[in-house]
Formats: C-alpha cells, sequence, structure tokens
C-alpha cells in the first residue's frame, strides 16, 4: 500500500462490547471476568479502562509537578546514586568521577569512616559543584548537620536527614523528642536543606502493600508536623523543611500510581491545616529509591531490568531525586561497573527515552488516573484506621503495623512458593551453574527463601542429582521433564534424564546404571494407572531406600494405593516450591550425614 492509500484510509469506531465479544471469542468462552486479577492492595484490576472509569467532574488535569527552587525544569529529576568508598581519599575521587559523568546530585555514604576534619574538607570542596546534596542515611546526616554546628554551610541546599520512626529505633516520644533536636539544630545552620525526613522505604522492604506504605507516610508526615508545631514551627516552615522517600516495586502502574497519589493525599492534608496553594506547591518534595525488596542475589543481572523498570515508574510519577542501586548490592559486591550501570539507567532514561523532556508522560491514561484515584482512595481509608486505633506510634510500638505488613508479605512469598508470581532465576530459570555469595545482604527480600534453599544444596558439595524416567517417546513425556527440571532447579538440584523407556528392563538399566536416591517418573497419566506398580517394583529392586514421586497431581482416589505401591508424591503445577524442596534436601542430607558417619 502507498503511503497516500495509507493516509486516505479510516477505521470504523469501535465501543466497549464489540471488544469484550471479540475478547471472549479469543478466551473460548470464558469471559472478561478470567482477565480480572487481584491487588495485594485488594484492588480488582480490568483488562481494559475507558472515560467511563473516570467520573465526567474528575476529567481535568490531576498533575502536581516537582517542587519549585533550583530544578531547570518541572520534569527534570535527580540522580542521587550514593557512593560509599574504605577511605576519604576514594570517596573523592568516587564522588568528582560521577559528577563528571552525569550525576548531578551530591549523594554519598560515610560508612566505617572516621569524620573529624576530613568531612569539612570534603563537603568544602564537593559544594563548589553547585548541586544539591541527598542523605538520607542517619550517620551521614548526622554528621552533615553536625558539622554544619561548627561551619554553616550557606552554599548548601536538597535533602539531609533521617526518618526516627520507620527506623524501628526512635518510636517512643522521647526519642522522638531527641530527633526534634536534631532537626532544630538542622534548621539553624542548614536553612535552604529539607531536614524533615518521612521514609517509607522500610515499611516497603518489609512487604507492605501500597496503600500501606501511602496510609504510613501520610500518619508520619502529621505526626511530625504536629511534633514540629508543638515546639513553636509555623505551618509552612514545618512542610516547607519536609521531604517525603519512597521505595518503588515491580508493579509498574501501582507504583507510579503510588506516588501519583501521594502528592495529591499530602496536598489534601496541607489544605486541611489552611496552607495557600502556593505554599502547598513549594512543599510536595519526593523521592524514590528502587526495591531491595525485590531483588534477588540469584541470577543478580536480571536485578538490573527490575531497577531499570522501577526507575522507569519512578520518572513517569514525578519524583525529584532518584536513586537506582546497583544490581548486586543485595550480594555485598557493589563494583565500579555496577555503580556506573545504576547511574546509566537513569543517564539512558532521560537522554535516549526522552523522560526529562515530557512533563507528564502518564496524565491522560485512563487506567493510571483510575488507579492514582483508587489507590489514594484505599490509603486514606487505612490512614484514618491507623488513627482511630491509637495513631502510628502507639501501633509501632506495639507491633500491630509490623504484623499487618507481615501478612502481605507472607501473601507475597506464598504466591512465589507457588509459582503465581515469577522471579527470574529464582522461583523460575534457575541458573544451576552460579555460586551464592558468601554474604548476602540482610533484609526481608522476596527471595530470601529461596536463596537459603539453594545455600542447602550448595553446602552438599556438588549439586545433588534427581533421575527422570521418561515413559514411552520423547514427545510424550517431554512437557513434564521439563517442568521438572525446571522445579527441581530451583532448590539446586540437578537432573539426569533416562533414555526412553518403554518397559521394566528398560527402567531397572537406568537406575541401576545411576543409583541416585530420588526419581521423578515422568509420563502421561493413564501410565501411571497402568504402570505404577511395575514402576515402583522395578526402583525398589535396584534399592528399597530410593525416593519415587511421579511428574502431575496424585489423583484424589488413587492416592492412598499408589503410596501402598511405594510413591512417595509428586511435582506438579501451583505446588509450593519451598515446602517441597524442603522434604527433597532432606534426602540428600540425611545421606551425606550416613556417609560421614
Amino acid at each position: 500500500m502507498k503511503l497516500r492509500d495509507m493516509k486516505s484510509q479510516s477505521f470504523s469506531r469501535h465501543t466497549l462490547s464489540h471488544w469484550e465479544e471479540a475478547a471472549e471469542k479469543a478466551l473460548k468462552g470464558k469471559g472478561i471476568s478470567s482477565l480480572h486479577t487481584s491487588t495485594y492492595e485488594n484492588i480488582d484490576l480490568k483488562p481494559l479502562y475507558t472515560k467511563e472509569d473516570i467520573p465526567a467532574r474528575d476529567r481535568v488535569k490531576d498533575y502536581i509537578p516537582n517542587v519549585e527552587g533550583k530544578l531547570e525544569r518541572a520534569s527534570k529529576w535527580f540522580i542521587a546514586q550514593s557512593i560509599k568508598r574504605d577511605s576519604w581519599g576514594e570517596l573523592t575521587t568516587a564522588v568528582k568521577d560521577a559528577l563528571s559523568r552525569g550525576q548531578n546530585c551530591l549523594s554519598f555514604s560515610i560508612g566505617d569512616l572516621k569524620k573529624e576534619e576530613h568531612l569539612n574538607q570534603f563537603l568544602k570542596e564537593m559544594i563548589s559543584f553547585d548541586t544539591p546534596t541527598f542523605s538520607i542515611d542517619k550517620k551521614t546526616s548526622l554528621s552533615i548537620i553536625e558539622m554544619g554546628e561548627v561551619r554553616e554551610w550557606k552554599g548548601m541546599y536538597g535533602i539531609v536527614g533521617f526518618d526516627p520512626l520507620s527506623e524501628g529505633e526512635w518510636a517512643d516520644e522521647d526519642r522522638l523528642e531527641e530527633w526534634m533536636k536534631v532537626v532544630k539544630e538542622a534548621d539553624k545552620h542548614l536553612p535552604e536543606v529539607k531536614t524533615i525526613i518521612v521514609n517509607s522505604a522500610p515499611y516497603h522492604n518489609r512487604g507492605a502493600s501500597a496503600t500501606q506504605e501511602l496510609a504510613l507516610a501520610l500518619c508520619e508526615g502529621v505526626a511530625f508536623i504536629e511534633a514540629i508545631r508543638e515546639k513553636g514551627w509555623t505551618l509552612e516552615r514545618a512542610a516547607e523543611k519536609m521531604h517525603f522517600h519512597f521505595a518503588v516495586g515491580s508493579h509498574f502502574f501501582m507504583e507510579m500510581a503510588k506516588i501519583r497519589a501521594f502528592k495529591k493525599l499530602w496536598q489534601s492534608v496541607l489544605t486541611s491545616y489552611g496552607l495557600s496553594e502556593q505554599s502547598i506547591a513549594k512543599s510536595i518534595s519526593i523521592s524514590a529509591e528502587t526495591s531491595r525488596f525485590n531483588k534477588s542475589t540469584l541470577d543478580s543481572y536480571v536485578n538490573i531490568l527490575r531497577g531499570g523498570g522501577e526507575a522507569f515508574s519512578a520518572i513517569l510519577a514525578g519524583v525529584d531525586y532518584l536513586v537506582v542501586a546497583p544490581f548486586n548490592e543485595v550480594n555485598g559486591e557493589v563494583s565500579a561497573l555496577s555503580e556506573r550501570i545504576a547511574r546509566n539507567t537513569q543517564l539512558i532514561l532521560g537522554e535516549e527515552a526522552h523522560l526529562d523532556k515530557v512533563l507528564d508522560p502518564g496524565g491522560g491514561s485512563y487506567y493510571v488516573e483510575w488507579l492514582s484515584k483508587e489507590v489514594g482512595k484505599r490509603a486514606w481509608e487505612e490512614f484514618q484506621q491507623v488513627d482511630k486505633e491509637g495513631g502510628i506510634l502507639a501501633l509501632l510500638a506495639n507491633g500491630s503495623i509490623e504484623e499487618k505488613i507481615k501478612r502481605v508479605r507472607d501473601s507475597r512469598i506464598l504466591d512465589l512458593a507457588t509459582r503465581k508470581n515469577s522471579m527470574i532465576g529464582t522461583n523460575i530459570y534457575a541458573n544451576l551453574e552460579e555460586t551464592l555469595p558468601i554474604s548476602p545482604a540482610a533484609g526481608e527480600r522476596l527471595s530470601l527463601p529461596f536463596e537459603r534453599v539453594r545455600e542447602r544444596a550448595q553446602k552438599l558439595g556438588n549439586n545433588p542429582t534427581a533421575g527422570l524416567i521418561g515413559l514411552g517417546e520423547l514427545k510424550t513425556y517431554k512437557p513434564r521433564a521439563d517442568f521438572v527440571k525446571g522445579f527441581l532447579a530451583t532448590g539446586g538440584i540437578q537432573t539426569h534424564q533416562s533414555p526412553d523407556c518403554f518397559s521394566k528392563e528398560d527402567i531397572l538399566r537406568f537406575v541401576e546404571e545411576t543409583r541416585y536416591p530420588y526419581y521423578v517418573v515422568c509420563g502421561k497419566d493413564e501410565e501411571y494407572h497402568d504402570k505404577l506398580s511395575m514402576i515402583t517394583e522395578a526402583v525398589h529392586t535396584v534399592d528399597s531406600s530410593i525416593v519415587i514421586d511421579i511428574a502431575g497431581r496424585i489423583p484424589d482416589e488413587s492416592r492412598s494405593e499408589w503410596v501402598r505401591q511405594g510413591l512417595n508424591g509428586s511435582i506438579y503445577n501451583q505446588q509450593n516450591i519451598l515446602e517441597k524442596l524442603d522434604e527433597l534436601l532432606t534426602i540428600w542430607e540425611e545421606g551425606k550425614d550416613h556417609d560421614e558417619a
């Protein structure tokens, strides 16, 4: 077709009912409801959204731009990669190098470095770059604030402080009192720096849902305002000195909606306090970091993809500062390469994806707008519930917040264990050739239960091996054999597949040659019914202690009889991988203990 013909083409307008009819046809009668999904926020997501999902009164520009100040344009964000080194000289060199390669924000961690005069000289040199400072690390922030008492850093602006509540250290009123003294000193010596930090990342990284994160951020924000106002601060000054920090996970649209919703929610809070629109515009300051909760030490290069998607989502949501963690941070093996990739992820999103040139890429999307409002509505309900139950200080102290977060975390882990959700390299497509790091970073990450299983396999020496007995021709049992291979690889168990087995002699020959402590029989359901007794007899002729499973679910009506015939159990889709692998690894562990004895 020629270009002039293409230009003259027109398309008939289709309605939602037309789409539903086409979708149901493709689904072969399952119905549109089969495409609905439920989130950890108890939000039911449809496969398609239209303008009818957004009330007419809400179809207006709903975007809150980044804070004013020294930003070049409203759509620009600061690359706030935190740099850490073993000496002040190395730190100085690394920070200068990062600033020369595209990082536009001074962000560093002191770690175990001794500050004394070194910090004074370091800051004096770095402030000359005229970039904002970003530090929400407690030790580093306190060091900068204390240094400000010696020398006022008049040229410093940005974010310096820490959250006394979410870190789990200062949940009681006495500790909060000490924190307010720090904030007061910081305001005196760092007048252009935002020093009241609400950091919801610790809640996220313990498994909280998006609505829980928002509710707790709102609760902390209100608690800090009330505490500061009691010390004589004006509402305008308190709000202006506040900054909110979030972690962004892998649910792309949910994380975008979370931050967009928070801007509106916090605007509502400040409006209810009587703050003017002009003051509110200067008070909504937000940063984000890529999630630690969903990063894995298994196949860690996949973390690059996870971090890239999370950064994309945060930028579309309109954050002011963004931290992309190095892909191997959870391995405890951060290198110059991984730091460079993390920094360049943001540069590529800005320079090549042009995200720094569009004011509100998510605006106008019916789905994003609907989801933002839905998340905001539910977060506000949780915020009110916390207030009814006694406030955030009381709930942090009695552990009820942690218990609520734990329930969500347990649901997330169960969904991974049953493969309702996938985590590449961890619960699917595991790489048996990789070795786990000696000391992975601590935390309550999603992959941690799977890493512990792999550690058990690793301690056995060479990867434990299971035998796969294929019944009949390869094409009949290959799908189940492939599934079993992937299932066992998740636990560090490699497999040895038999030649095609058509008789008892074929099975006996393979088992005698291999003599593994564990075998999985792969075949059709009807073959299990007809041949299971023969199979178990052949295997146990070689060694009666060999454990035998089948690939596929065991029919309830056959279970007792099959177990009597010598079957142990089965491997099947949506099974709890962690529970099954725990059972299987015991086979090799007990065998090793027996050999050592």
